[in-house]
């Protein structure tokens, strides 16, 4: 393999270094949260039922090294730009959500293709795959960046596909070439170097990890025949950074039942995750060029039915119940699915609900019921139409308070800025309540007078 990559020099210092701390993936449409060896495990959200009826399934996770957690929801199948995203802090919070958009122009939209957050939990990026109709058909590939709020704003188009970050710097791909953006360009320019060339293993690159301290880089490399994957090898080599070719000091194959990918480093590249036939794993990086890899410590099975595993820095501790009650641990070794666990939280709406009193300084009452402590966020849309714009529904209303423990919290709701501009239009429309609280959540539908 060492003989097949050719490193290409490039500019950038080292990344600062975090200690991994747990796992987040996807199970089931569920998000989920787990210590690296899959003694602790705590389930974040559960999938959504939008306003329409239909259910919306967690779709894609990331983690960054602060703590921050990242989870992009969506109707399977359904075009991107419908997809919703929510944040998770490192203290188990959630206060964060909004659309995970995309510029307007095409007719088809698909995204996230690699999905990532900077360290510092502030922007993220996700690759996208989109085409126009006919005719001719029009194709575009590339990486969305954006703030990780609630903004509205389109995100910044860049180059490359299945992104990555390290530290806030894009690495990303572009046939059989691994670039990264310079430093001065990150996280939203347009400059990308050169770093590896791996046209010569006889695979597709799909997508790379850097770990943090830039010791170790996980590369997917895959294949396909008919529409289906037939091969994928996840490949690890001693790195440092990404302004120098790598060492080679580890260059191997992890070893893996059948096809592996959905690579993950720890920051501190001590730690390695992917997912495989027999489901999400967490091992221990190899330390050595012997090949196939040998792992420092073995692997670590997660969940046999997991995928899109993000290794960050997380306290698994800090989004568990706050109960005596033992804490759930996970998928049953029989059937692989996790067991039910955590209250919803309950909303009371008054029976009459103005628009009015929505635009007062004080806003709407909203009694929410909950099993703990934790931030309480309630979202309130209504179809695009109603204010004469097109696409998804658009959160029309906000509110949020603190539960210092189980009970009852009084929420107050008020129209954002720009409802708050044309109130008259929402008259008589049918908005959706969405209350969030310790990663789950509940709808209710409501008619404004």
């Amino acid at each position: 393999m060492r003989s097949t990559l050719i490193a290409i020099l490039f500019l950038l210092a080292t990344a600062p270094t975090a200690g991994a701390a747990s796992i987040a993936y996807i199970d089931g449409g569920d998000v989920w949260l787990s210590s690296l060896d899959g003694t602790q495990k705590v389930r974040l959200a559960t999938p959504v039922v939008n306003g329409a009826g239909e259910t919306e399934k967690w779709l894609a996770v990331a983690a960054s090294d602060g703590g921050r957690i990242v989870a992009a929801r969506n109707v399977p199948g359904r075009i991107s730009r419908f997809s919703w995203f929510k944040v998770w802090e490192p203290d188990g919070t959630s206060t964060v959500e909004g659309p995970l958009n995309a510029p307007t122009g095409w007719t088809v939209y698909v995204y996230p293709l690699g999905f990532d957050v900077t360290a510092d939990g502030k922007h993220m990026v996700y690759g996208y795959s989109n085409s126009s109709s006919c005719c001719p058909i029009n194709f575009a590939q590339g990486t969305y960046v954006r703030p990780v709020t609630n903004s509205l704003l389109d995100p910044i188009k860049v180059d490359g596909e299945h992104p990555t970050l390290f530290g806030n710097r894009i690495v990303a791909q572009s046939g059989a070439t691994v670039s990264v953006q310079d430093p001065g360009a990150a996280p939203y320019g347009n400059d990308f170097t050169p770093w590896l060339d791996v046209s010569g293993i006889g695979l597709d690159l799909r997508r790379t990890d850097v770990a943090a301290n830039g010791g170790l880089a996980a590369l997917e490399l895959e294949q396909w025949t008919g529409g289906s994957q037939t091969t994928g090898k996840i490949a690890v080599l001693a790195t440092q950074g990404v302004d120098q070719p790598p060492t080679f000091a580890v260059d191997c194959f992890m070893p893996a039942s059948g096809v592996a990918r959905q690579a993950s480093l720890s920051a501190d590249a001590t730690r390695i995750a992917w997912t495989d036939d027999q489901g999400l794993k967490v091992a221990g990086t190899p330390a050595t060029a012997e090949d196939p890899c040998v792992p420092r410590s073995p692997p670590v099975v997660i969940s046999p039915s997991a995928s899109e595993g993000a290794i960050g820095g997380a306290d698994v501790t800090a989004f568990l119940p706050a109960s005596a009650q033992p804490p759930t641990v996970g998928p049953s070794p029989t059937t692989g699915r996790h067991p039910a666990g955590g209250a919803k939280p309950e909303m009371t709406v008054p029976r009459r609900v103005t628009t009015t009193a929505l635009a007062s300084a004080k806003g709407v009452p909203i009694k929410v019921k909950v099993a703990r402590l934790g931030k309480i966020l309630i979202s309130g849309s209504t179809p695009a139409r109603i204010l004469g714009r097109k696409g998804k529904p658009v959160v029309v209303a906000l509110g949020s308070a603190t539960a210092r423990g189980a009970g009852t919290v009084t929420v107050w709701l008020r129209l954002t800025a720009s409802a708050r501009k044309e109130p008259n239009r929402l008259k008589g429309a049918r908005m959706t309540l969405r209350v969030s609280h310790g990663g789950l959540s509940t709808t209710k539908g409501i008619t404004l007078r």
